[in-house]
């Protein structure tokens, strides 16, 4: 099985490798840096995983003036938007972590928080180089729900934006006890490749936390079938 991971440095992407080769010792990673081919590399592949990473453009949703509040990626930008769209049209499953769910967003119509300590929400952001912790309540219809088997629980965090305007496909699965969007998944799934997103990184999760495998486990099904 191939699963194909967008980067612009493949060194600081190999704990997703060895979360998800945990979970399928076949699993294959290929790293899908700017510049090469996408429609070639996505040829063969099973999956796509969107990793954490740089601030997307707040250009991309028409608010240049929030750009310094931010640490903007223009490459993984550029690649991720093309990747998604060539995914899309391949009906390819989709996995979002961090980064990954805040691109998709903006891929599909919706907008993000810029900085969210700066708007009122603190406890998200890394702090002396270490994650943060804190709940999420999950909702009882989603995805997100049927795959855990969890009403909500404790996930690490290290991300200092959030989700703004809801992409109008996509749905909340997940949210902070604050308020703050955690998870999402498709609004109308029926008919569409499996897709799910979420803020905290279940690859640096402790072994058996009951939101972290279960996730990978969904993707790579979903890439098998």
């Amino acid at each position: 099985m191939r699963i194909v991971l967008t980067t612009t440095d493949p060194s600081q992407h190999q704990n997703y490798s060895r979360w998800l080769q945990r979970l399928r010792p076949d699993m294959e990673i290929v790293f899908l840096e700017p510049g090469m081919p996408i429609e070639e590399t996505l040829d063969g592949a099973h999956g796509l995983l969107l990793p954490g990473g740089g601030d997307p453009d707040p250009l991309l949703y028409g608010k240049p003036e929030l750009r310094p509040l931010c640490r903007i990626d223009d490459a993984r930008d550029t690649l991720e938007l093309a990747v998604i769209r060539a995914a899309f049209d391949r009906a390819l499953p989709v996995l979002g972590i961090c980064r990954g769910l805040q691109v998709m967003n903006v891929a599909l119509g919706g907008t993000l928080i810029a900085d969210l300590p700066s708007a009122g929400f603190d406890g998200h952001h890394r702090t002396d180089d270490r994650d943060r912790e804190h709940d999420v309540v999950i909702l009882p219809e989603s995805l997100l729900h049927r795959l855990s088997g969890e009403n909500g629980g404790m996930v690490n965090s290290a991300h200092h934006q959030g989700i703004d305007l809801i992409a109008p496909r996509l749905a909340v699965a997940a949210r902070c006890t604050d308020g703050t969007v955690e998870a999402m998944e498709w609004s109308q799934p029926a008919g569409k490749p499996f897709l799910l997103l979420m803020h905290w990184h279940p690859e640096r999760l402790p072994l058996h936390h009951p939101l972290a495998d279960c996730t990978g486990y969904a993707f790579l099904n979903a890439c098998s079938a």
